[in-house]
């Protein structure tokens, strides 16, 4: 019997995003009187992954045998290499160190195009920022894992087949021939985790205000995140104290 995280659990997260995404676009403008167009109302708050976030961070705390200290709220500033800092959605220290850090992302319509292309730059950008920082040592020589969840919302918009340009010097890879925007997150996230850019990536899809959702990928499901995060807290808990600081350099 499996002792990973119950679907119910993750689909009350799903419509926790939701209802969350309600919430703000109600909320949003009160304090000032200025209230943004559309769904632009509804996205930018920042608080609608909340739900997605705190399971997220019971894995981690969870953990048995282990006492992991993560963050959720405020400012998880972290190096960076090419700009100074980067503020992660949730953070795992033990000891002082840094364990895991990880981002949560959604996309709802009706702009799947722009919004797609802000979404994956900004996950290509913080990879090769956090790549860059691990290779310099700004955490030390025991190397982070990194995570990534993405929500989608699944719509006409997001599920039919999109054009790639024919005017271009050299040919776009065929792979993304008649591919939706969904389809291109799959590619672009199970690339990403081939190359080594995240540990693990989480890539879920759901309609409007429903709890159901669908993995487009195995290599992209929650159960594999979860497993890879539980991998992750036994490799932590298997370094003897002494062997963990050398890593991260607390002893002089």
């Amino acid at each position: 019997m499996s002792d990973l995280t119950p679907v119910e659990t993750w689909r009350a997260a799903v419509l926790g995003y939701w209802e969350g995404l309600d919430l703000q676009a109600a909320k949003q403008g009160q304090a000032t009187g200025v209230r943004d167009t559309g769904n632009r109302a509804a996205v930018t708050g920042g608080k609608q992954m909340d739900a997605m976030q705190e399971v997220v961070a019971k894995l981690w705390r969870d953990a048995p045998g282990i006492k992991l200290e993560v963050r959720t709220t405020g400012h998880n500033n972290l190096p960076a290499y090419f700009r100074p800092v980067k503020n992660w959605d949730l953070l795992v220290l033990y000891r002082g160190s840094l364990i895991a850090a990880m981002e949560f992302k959604s996309q709802r319509g009706p702009s799947f195009g722009n919004n797609f292309n802000n979404r994956t730059e900004e996950a290509l950008g913080l990879a090769a920022d956090s790549q860059m920082a691990v290779e310099r040592g700004l955490f030390g020589r025991l190397k982070p894992w990194f995570g990534f969840i993405m929500l989608v919302e699944r719509a006409p918009g997001s599920l039919n087949a999109v054009k790639v340009p024919k005017n271009m010097p050299f040919p776009a890879d065929p792979i993304f021939e008649g591919a939706s925007y969904i389809e291109r997150y799959k590619i672009f996230f199970e690339r990403m985790v081939k190359e080594g850019n995240y540990d693990a990536v989480a890539l879920l899809t759901a309609e409007a205000g429903s709890d159901h959702f669908t993995e487009p990928s195995v290599s992209l499901s929650l159960a594999n995140l979860e497993a890879d995060i539980r991998a992750r807290i036994e490799y932590i808990k298997t370094l003897p104290d002494d062997v963990f600081d050398q890593l991260t350099h607390q002893v002089g």
